[in-house]
């Protein structure tokens, strides 16, 4: 075959009204995925300013929105093959062999899948939840039918995990208990008084919904542990954490409280 006769096969190919009708139902089918997305956005801002939709149904949205986009290349496809003259019934029913190949091939994914909507049904966890996997504990930032992301809180690295990899989560609440040791030579009523005063400082702070003060936690060997309860978002518990030891020594060393240490006692005889 020559040049020309290649160049006139391509003209031929472009002039041929079944790709320029694959093309606009490819473009349909990008247009119909597109109006869906932007329209859930709408509604999940909508409803995020409104407080209508909890996490669960964010993430049950997010899902629907993956979902209808695989749902609208499979329907595109086949209209393709069908305009190129593909029996796809007699396609799918001729797969024979080859069909085995491809459901060992998609037995993963298809996993993966089940095990996504699994985790929405079950209420495992969702969008925005704070969890620990292992040794990773982070904010769930995308839920999807294959893969979930997650953000780890101690450094924001992304942790993609494929679900069915998923089988043990911890989920993380909203409360941060906090132990203070000091010695057993402060009076309990003061150490009281300036706890109680810390936790009305805590208070104030971005992020946090309560704090308190419980009381004494448990008698160790060189001090007395008191107890403060915090109730935070649980992806800021290390920056609260910080800034509440911060807080307690700033007013333990304002009212001349050292915070005790271990101590060796060696007697000589």
């Amino acid at each position: 075959m020559n040049k020309w006769d290649a160049m006139e096969k391509i003209l031929l190919t472009i002039n041929n009204n079944k790709l320029y009708i694959s093309a606009i139902i490819a473009i349909i089918g990008i247009i119909i995925y597109q109006i869906i997305k932007r329209t859930i956005n709408r509604i999940l801002e909508r409803d995020k300013k409104r407080n209508k939709l909890d996490k669960k149904g964010r993430t049950v949205v997010k899902l629907f929105t993956n979902i209808t986009k695989y749902v609208i290349i499979a329907i595109v496809g086949v209209i393709i093959l069908q305009i190129y003259g593909v029996n796809v019934n007699s396609l799918v029913a001729g797969l024979g062999l080859v069909s085995v190949v491809v459901g060992l091939a998609i037995q993963d994914p298809l996993k993966d899948i089940i095990t996504g909507v699994n985790i929405i049904a079950d209420d495992y966890f969702s969008l925005g939840d704070v969890i620990k996997v292992d040794d990773v504990e982070g904010k769930v930032v995308q839920l999807g039918v294959r893969t979930t992301k997650i953000k780890d809180v101690a450094n924001g690295n992304i942790l993609v995990l494929a679900n069915r990899n998923i089988s043990k989560v911890l989920k993380i609440s909203e409360e941060l208990y906090i132990d203070i040791p000091l010695s057993y030579e402060d009076k309990t009523e003061k150490i009281a008084k300036i706890l109680n005063k810390v936790c009305t400082n805590i208070q104030k702070l971005e992020d946090v919904f309560d704090a308190k003060y419980l009381g004494i936690g448990s008698f160790a060997d060189s001090a007395i542990n008191y107890k403060l309860q915090i109730n935070c978002r649980p992806e800021t518990k290390i920056t609260i954490r910080r800034n509440v030891y911060n807080m307690v020594k700033q007013e333990l060393d304002k009212n001349g409280i050292s915070i005790p240490y271990p101590q060796l006692t060696i007697h000589n005889h």
